[in-house]
């Protein structure tokens, strides 16, 4: 450009003592708006004292500006005949001279030529840009009416009621658009490919039958044709259960749960009702689950958390996992129910079993010192307290709540998902008040033994066992002995000294005949002893990751816990041969 050539000729006689590209560069500056109005920024000073600063610089850059232009002088040409005299190597001086004349020549044509009328001249070519810019503006022109289109079909989707308010009336047959509407909602959904796929064709349609065939086949597994030729909305619920298994497990107990019934009961097909309570009761669980992992994952930066109570691969060992859990509930619930019958406290629903002085002073204050207390022999640690006025059943929410409260006060908790479980399946139970007069458990007028022995089947393996425990337990509370308030504190002592002689002997049985338990405390066993032989026990309960107590009191010792395990597991293998010695009489007498 023509700014470009001026420049270039004003730094002419300085240039020739430096190089062209130097020559450029500084050419290139100064043709620079930006480079020599930096004073417009004085605007963007913003009180007194910066704009008094700003124009102090101004100043100071006006006097550099005028002192500059005052002692500016022509720049000298070279002296080649100087740096021939001191120059020895008179070969490369010829290079450098013969060098600065090309450049120079080379330069001067350029500053001497017209460029604005070399361009002026350039006429042919521009019917190629005007055709480009009348293609833009035509594309410009169907932006905007694509846009616009959007814009109205946008409105017109948020516009659109749910699919739950509409309705086949008048206005919808006579409304082509709305019927469309409704019809594509019914059939489009997210594993469809809308590209090449039309839900309402024939080929659609085959190509989910024979997906689905293709999936029975997979799960069935059999080899059977009979059965391929119905889809699973045509199939009865037991074939249905024989695919899904999961569903099965999860509507049984429900069902049993809800009704209290028998499995050889099960509905064909339970109350739609039902189903949204197993949806309400599921994700209330995995709600909790979902947070516990959430707080787990953030604070441990883990790649991966698997939920609490869950399996790594749910797809490959859920069946086993869950199976397994189940099993080790039922162990649980079977040793609680022997550890009640042991004191014939299981089936006493009109007394209150009393085992410490705590207990003892507890049913005084609640229930009133009106009662009788009542001692079933010597063999029995526990005493049993009357109180004046009938005790009601206890709801299942209730009872869940007293648990997980004397759990916390003796420094114990539930694990969270186990305890969202629990208080989920109290509430289930508690519903059943509604189909039974307000009753949970009992029918009307019927004891808890009556309506246990009911629900038992006969082909339990344990039910000659419960019905000899039945048997014996009429028998004791016929021969029951009345105690006064006086002599029932004279017994307590030596009842709670022997309940908790029973307590340490438990958790033998617990951890050394049952199966579900005794693989896994075994193990725990083996782990805790490798620590504590390797001197890291004690920095794990240093940091937390084990907490050991004993009597309600925590235990920070690692060689106390050492010793405690080693005894543990030498007095648990004689308390099992203790009890397995033992013979039962009502037992014997039924065989």
């Amino acid at each position: 450009s023509s700014h470009f050539g001026s420049s270039l000729k004003l730094a002419r006689p300085q240039i020739l003592q430096t190089s062209p590209l130097s020559m450029l560069r500084r050419g290139i500056r100064r043709v620079l708006p930006a480079r020599d109005k930096w004073h417009a920024l004085q605007e963007y000073a913003v009180g007194e004292v910066n704009q008094e600063e700003f124009r102090a610089l101004r100043a100071r850059d006006g006097a550099v500006t005028s002192l500059v232009s005052a002692t500016a002088a022509a720049p000298k040409s070279i002296d080649w005949g100087k740096w021939e005299s001191r120059i020895s190597n008179k070969q490369v001086l010829n290079c450098l001279k013969d060098f600065h004349s090309q450049q120079t020549a080379l330069l001067d044509t350029v500053l001497a030529e017209d460029h604005q009328a070399a361009v002026k001249t350039k006429t042919a070519g521009w019917e190629l840009f005007d055709a480009a810019v009348q293609s833009c503006e035509k594309s410009v022109e169907k932006s905007e009416d694509i846009l616009k289109n959007g814009a109205r079909a946008l409105w017109i989707s948020f516009q659109n009621p749910p699919i739950s308010l509409l309705s086949q009336s008048e206005w919808l047959d006579a409304d082509q658009y709305w019927q469309a509407f409704v019809e594509k909602h019914h059939y489009y959904h997210n594993h469809l490919c809308s590209a090449v796929e039309d839900p309402e064709s024939k080929e659609y349609d085959a190509k989910q039958q024979a997906e689905l065939k293709k999936k029975w086949e997979t799960f069935d597994g059999r080899g059977t044709t009979r059965q391929n030729n119905k889809l699973i909305n045509q199939r009865p619920s037991f074939e249905y259960y024989d695919i899904f298994r999961g569903p099965l497990v999860e509507h049984m107990m429900f069902y049993l749960t809800k009704t209290g019934g028998d499995a050889r009961m099960f509905p064909e097909n339970m109350p739609v009702q039902w189903f949204g309570e197993i949806y309400d009761h599921r994700f209330k669980i995995y709600n909790v689950l979902q947070r516990r992992k959430s707080k787990v994952h953030n604070e441990s930066m883990a790649r991966q958390v698997d939920h609490d109570f869950h399996p790594h691969d749910l797809d490959h060992d859920g069946e086993a996992h869950f199976a397994k859990l189940i099993s080790r509930e039922s162990a649980v619930t079977e040793l609680t129910a022997g550890r009640l019958m042991g004191n014939y406290i299981l089936f006493s629903d009109e007394y209150v079993p009393v085992q410490t002085g705590a207990a003892l002073y507890r049913a005084l204050q609640t229930h009133s010192s009106k009662g009788t207390f009542y001692s079933l022999g010597s063999d029995v640690h526990c005493l049993f307290y009357r109180p004046a006025e009938a005790l009601a059943m206890p709801d299942p929410k209730e009872c869940f709540h007293t648990l997980a409260d004397h759990a916390s006060m003796t420094g114990r908790r539930f694990e969270v998902g186990y305890a969202a479980a629990l208080e989920t399946f109290c509430e289930i139970l508690e519903s059943r008040k509604e189909g039974l007069g307000g009753c949970w458990f009992t029918a009307p007028g019927e004891s808890s033994k009556e309506a246990f022995m009911r629900r038992l089947k006969r082909s339990d393996p344990a039910y000659d066992i419960y019905q000899a425990y039945a048997e014996e337990h009429s028998e004791r509370w016929a021969s029951a002995t009345a105690l006064t308030l006086d002599q029932a504190l004279v017994e307590m002592p030596e009842i709670e000294r022997k309940y908790l002689l029973e307590c340490q002997e438990y958790d033998s049985v617990l951890f050394g005949m049952s199966e579900e338990l005794a693989g896994a405390a075994k193990l725990e066993s083996e782990q805790l002893a490798k620590l504590a032989d390797g001197d890291e026990l004690q920095a794990q309960l240093d940091s937390g990751v084990f907490v050991a107590v004993e009597d309600g009191a925590c235990v920070t010792d690692a060689d106390s816990v050492a010793k405690s395990i080693h005894a543990f597991e030498a007095k648990r293998d004689k308390a099992v041969d203790t009890i397995m010695a033992t013979k039962l009489p009502s037992l014997d007498r039924k065989k």
